[in-house]
């Protein structure tokens, strides 16, 4: 069954539609974005709710700072998109004893092979579209067929897909593809908020080729 995750929730009713739903994982934006949330806001979104895992998701940000807030969060995980090095993923996952999740903008240009210095380092990679300037969240899609590639420079860690999905392209991906998760923000977004409709249809469409 391909896991599923939203990021980027920002609402209570987008948290509990996520519960209800029964999707494996939420995420919040701690990085600079238009869908930044606090600690303090995450804590109040999630509670008297069983969410899913709450994955955090940051951009170079301390030791110390992903520590706090991922204890003040309840966080579950960390998904980081900045210079992260492998021995900084390894340094959080000890500290943390938490999952740490690194994404990687997916190019053309040779350097795709740079990821395997991960192979130990992380629990699992989210492979999302390239972009200069920006860190996630383009709202584009990537040629899916170089998930093959990732999986020969990854062989033992799960891999994630990002990047211009939504209700209408993410059954093709897991039927032709079978990533071990997705992950959904503005395909599921009507003018910048989280859609419940659209949230329930994203998933639908993923449960319907798993």
């Amino acid at each position: 069954m391909t896991q599923i995750k939203i990021c980027g929730l920002m609402t209570k009713e987008a948290v509990e539609c996520a519960a209800q739903a029964g999707i494996d994982y939420i995420g919040f934006v701690f990085a600079e974005s238009k869908r930044r949330v606090t600690a303090e806001q995450v804590a109040d979104l999630c509670a008297g709710v069983q969410t899913p895992k709450r994955i955090g998701v940051f951009v170079n940000a301390t030791l110390r700072e992903l520590l706090t807030i991922g204890e003040q969060a309840g966080l579950d995980g960390f998904q980081l998109h900045g210079d992260e090095s492998p021995d900084f993923c390894r340094e959080l996952r000890a500290a943390s004893g938490k999952p740490v999740w690194k994404s990687w903008s997916v190019k053309s240009d040779g350097t795709d092979g740079q990821i395997a210095d991960f192979q130990t380092a992380v629990d699992a990679v989210l492979l999302d579209t390239y972009q200069p300037g920006a860190k996630g969240g383009t709202g584009q899609t990537f040629d899916w067929q170089a998930i093959d590639r990732f999986r020969e420079l990854l062989p033992n860690i799960p891999i994630l897909v990002a990047g211009g999905l939504s209700a209408q392209n993410v059954g093709e991906l897991v039927k032709n593809y079978r990533p071990y998760g997705v992950d959904v923000s503005s395909g599921v977004e009507t003018d910048g908020v989280k859609d419940i409709e659209k949230m329930n249809l994203f998933i639908q469409k993923v449960r319907e080729q798993s």
